[in-house]
């Protein structure tokens, strides 16, 4: 199977479905097995010159196309929590983030880090005292106006509950940023950190310097019960035009 053959089929930038790319295939290997066709999408995705932005939805990568995938570079504290936690609980489910990834976003830079590492239901508190016996600032599940009021003048950690269903983490634990675009929308302690003033640019900048899977995160909205607040606010205070609609 010739696959920048296939590619042809598609423009640079273009969205299309996976019917779409069947079709294509059958056009030129009318004989060609259902596992065949998505071995294929597999591997041009492998070689990054498709991307899933929902179930079912690809788009063919153009060469001058600057979006790239979300892989934060995490500071020395967050891997060093991140092991430690690995090391002693290997069978927790958890996933991290820090405050200071929205840097890149936001208009007015954070200087004060925030770790929060969010563990599933039942072992939260484990982890919380694990942490405590090693960190000055690390807080439970706290009120925003509380951890305002108490966190340390250079990092504090913030332990909470992982919402089940939300998105898998990537590399060293780290949170999607679909996962956090979502959270900033909640009325719990993430959505509560940064001024709404600052979420038309975190948004527009997401979406334009990274693949955002659609599907994947207003999956997650609905899980969070934000997605009709979310859609609205990236629909009427954005540039962002949403494939998925």
């Amino acid at each position: 199977m010739n696959r920048e053959t296939i590619l042809k089929y598609f423009m640079p930038g273009e969205l299309f479905e996976k019917s779409q790319f069947c079709e294509a295939v059958h056009d030129l290997y009318p004989n060609y097995s259902d596992a065949s066709v998505n071995l294929a999408l597999e591997t041009l995705k492998k070689e990054n010159q498709i991307i899933s932005i929902g179930r079912g939805k690809y788009e063919r990568i153009s060469e001058s196309a600057k979006r790239i995938h979300y892989s934060p570079l995490h500071s020395g504290d967050y891997i060093d929590i991140e092991g430690m936690i690995a090391q002693k609980y290997p069978l927790v489910e958890f996933q991290m983030w820090e405050l200071t990834q929205f840097n890149e976003f936001v208009n007015h830079q954070i200087a004060k880090n925030l770790i929060v590492v969010e563990v599933e239901t039942m072992q939260d508190e484990l982890v919380f005292d694990l942490l405590h016996e090693k960190y000055s600032y690390v807080f439970y599940s706290p009120k925003i106006e509380y951890y305002f009021r108490h966190r340390g003048e250079e990092i504090s950690i913030a332990v909470l509950k992982l919402t089940s269903e939300a998105p898998k983490p990537g590399t060293h634990h780290s949170c999607s940023l679909e996962k956090l675009l979502v959270d900033l929308f909640t009325k719990k302690f993430t959505g509560n950190l940064i001024a709404k003033s600052e979420y038309p640019a975190i948004v527009e900048d997401a979406f334009r310097r990274y693949y955002i899977d659609e599907t994947k995160m207003f999956r997650y909205a609905r899980r969070r019960n934000v997605e009709k607040r979310m859609k609205e606010f990236i629909r009427d205070e954005t540039d962002v035009r949403l494939r998925t609609e």
